[in-house]
């Protein structure tokens, strides 16, 4: 049975943050509509972890998960806490469709618990509060950066006026507001002198960005451990903790998001993640602000970023220091509030450092070329061999392999390859020059395998040599981030060493299959097994002889679910009885690398198909 305390990342609830669950439980459920009133057992409450600031809960009452923050108690620093204004904000995005909990229910009340409160729908999913992402193969942190990116962007795509939220800031004046507000919160909490929070105060102060007016909706704390990501996909299903929204300059949340990128190697990540190792691979800050730029449809070309970086370092000191004057109040969030005394003086010298900057490449990845996608030192190297043993190899074996093709061009047999072909691949398998498009077996990013993607598409058959070509690719990289390892043992290491091929079956004739709800091949569970109906065309590799195993997009028509959440993705083996290959396909008179596939009454047993119910997004 489920519990409270099987909730990842909850503590019990901390003695300086306890509070009448009874009361609560009696407040909910006059207030909060479908709040269980059975089973008879009382409310439980967890409380997070992490946070420094507004302490957040779990509660469970039966089958029903909410989660509930609220104000520290205790003296507070002025126009700190202010839950209301959270769930103003969330309320209003989530009307919007931003990814955001939905808002249920807030209370004024303070003598309820004790203090003001709001309560929102608990949503599950992945936090990840090591910035490195540890738990992640490299594509899928890579990933997960991107959909953040995207989703900030996303959210600066919002005008206040759509929003309803209106009159929800001060006005024109946000540089100059955020740098009096947080040298005022930093005074209040110092414990001790800093000179460089006093110098880079000065600096910011003197160095605000002309026509300080822009009015428009930001988070103010945009981290990817405030991010709640899909179980299983690198999808944004929520954005957590507004405590620091407001409206002003969208470069701020850009910068802030990016702050990690330069984090001084001295102390951790905010308490908890570790600094990034140099060799963590990520989108570089280049990429990150050309996606952000290429969703919103702006220049790359952003003024003041070095204003902005040091402002966020300004910011995050200042917070630091908030945290460790709670710790001395007694009424802090985190148990290792003590901890962030000693953050404050390295971030405020780093903003100082970041103050002086007038070019920003990102310390993960080596800059100095001044391009903006800068190339690991492995992707030079590999690009450097792969560049050679195309010209010492591949190109001169070019003539051969066109004038053998050309004998066979309407051939049923143009599927057999001349020998130089893999006398090739054995060459570059034993050079290293293999499956360099994985990253978890290359360790190349994706700036590094594009350049040299660029470099082997100047032959056609060059990607094969490498074990770069499609579909095998694209099939590949589906076992490896999805296949049980019964499937990867079975599939993908034979597809890895290049000893079979593959195909993907998606097309289909009848029907307009770029929109996928139109498609009719259709797969159904029976007990154990899985039947397939359906025809699929232009199925890339179906006919090579070396073909062993097809990926078959196909619809399961009785399930409720939309339109849009029907598809999976099955493993077929092409010798399964019931599978026939009709024919190739021409294009302008010639025979193609393409097959009509009919799949009939195919009965597939669970243990080889456990991969593909993964549902393809709307």
């Amino acid at each position: 049975a489920l519990t409270a305390a099987s909730e990842p990342g909850t503590t019990a609830v901390r003695e300086q943050h306890r509070f009448d669950q009874g009361a609560l439980e009696k407040y909910l459920s006059r207030h909060l509509a479908g709040f269980p009133v059975q089973p008879p057992e009382a409310l439980t409450a967890r409380q997070y972890s992490s946070g420094q600031s507004n302490p957040t809960f779990y509660l469970k009452k039966g089958f029903k998960t909410y989660v509930l923050r609220k104000k520290p108690h205790g003296p507070l620093l002025p126009k700190a806490h202010q839950v209301d204004r959270e769930y103003h904000v969330q309320k209003a995005l989530f009307a919007a469709g931003f990814p955001v909990p939905e808002p249920l229910l807030y209370c004024s009340d303070v003598s309820v618990i004790g203090t003001e409160f709001y309560v929102m729908e608990h949503i599950q999913g992945r936090i990840f509060r090591d910035l490195t992402l540890p738990e992640v193969s490299p594509a899928e942190r890579a990933a997960l950066y991107v959909a953040m990116i995207e989703t900030l962007a996303r959210l600066h795509s919002f005008s206040l006026h759509s929003l309803g939220l209106q009159g929800y800031g001060r006005g024109p004046g946000y540089c100059r507001r955020q740098v009096t507000t947080w040298k005022k919160q930093y005074d209040a909490s110092a414990h001790v002198d800093i000179p460089a929070m006093n110098q880079l105060a000065e600096w910011l102060m003197n160095n605000l960005p002309a026509g300080d007016n822009e009015e428009n909706l930001i988070h103010g704390d945009f981290r990817i451990d405030n991010i709640i990501f899909h179980p299983r996909e690198a999808r944004v299903v929520a954005v957590l903790d507004w405590e620091l929204s407001t409206t002003g300059h969208l470069l701020a949340d850009v910068a802030y998001t990016a702050a990690f990128y330069f984090w001084p190697n001295t102390i951790k990540q905010l308490g908890q993640g570790e600094t990034l190792p140099e060799n963590l691979r990520i989108p570089s800050l280049e990429e990150l602000i050309s996606i952000y730029c290429r969703c919103r449809g702006i220049s790359t070309d952003l003024p003041n970023l070095h204003f902005f970086l040091a402002l966020s370092y300004f910011k995050i000191a200042g917070i630091c220091q908030g945290v460790y004057a709670r710790y001395l109040l007694g009424n802090s969030s985190a148990e290792n509030s003590y901890e962030f005394a000693e953050m404050v003086k390295p971030l405020a010298e780093t903003g100082l450092l970041l103050s002086k900057r007038t070019s920003f490449t990102s310390d993960a990845q080596p800059s100095g070329t001044g391009e903006l996608f800068q190339q690991t030192k492995k992707g030079q190297e590999v690009l450097l061999k792969v560049k050679q043993f195309m010209k010492q190899h591949v190109f001169p074996a070019e003539k051969e392999v066109v004038e053998y093709y050309a004998r066979d061009e309407n051939s049923l047999d143009r599927w057999t390859k001349p020998s130089v072909i893999e006398k090739l691949k054995e060459m570059a398998k034993a050079e290293g020059l293999w499956n360099l498009f994985l990253p978890a077996i290359s360790g190349l990013s994706q700036v590094d395998y594009a350049l040299i993607a660029e470099e082997t598409g100047k032959c056609f058959f060059a990607p094969e040599i490498f074990n770069c070509h499609a579909p095998d690719t694209g099939n590949m990289e589906v076992l490896h981030l999805y296949g049980s390892e019964e499937q990867k043992k079975q599939w993908l290491e034979p597809l890895l060493q290049g000893k079979i091929s593959s195909c993907f079956c998606m097309t289909e004739p009848d029907v307009a299959s770029s929109d996928a709800t139109n498609m009719e091949c259709s797969i159904q569970r029976d007990g154990d097994s899985y039947v397939i109906n359906g025809k699929k065309w232009w199925s890339s590799g179906a006919g090579n002889t070396n073909c062993k195993v097809a990926i078959v997009m196909a619809k399961n028509k009785n399930l409720s679910a939309s339109r849009y959440r029907q598809h999976s993705m099955i493993i077929v083996p092409l010798d399964i009885p019931g599978l026939k290959l009709i024919r190739p396909l021409s294009v302008f008179g010639y025979l193609g690398k393409e097959e009509i596939v009919i799949i009939s009454h195919v009965f597939l047993i669970q243990e080889q198909t456990n991969l593909l119910e993964a549902s393809l997004p709307s």
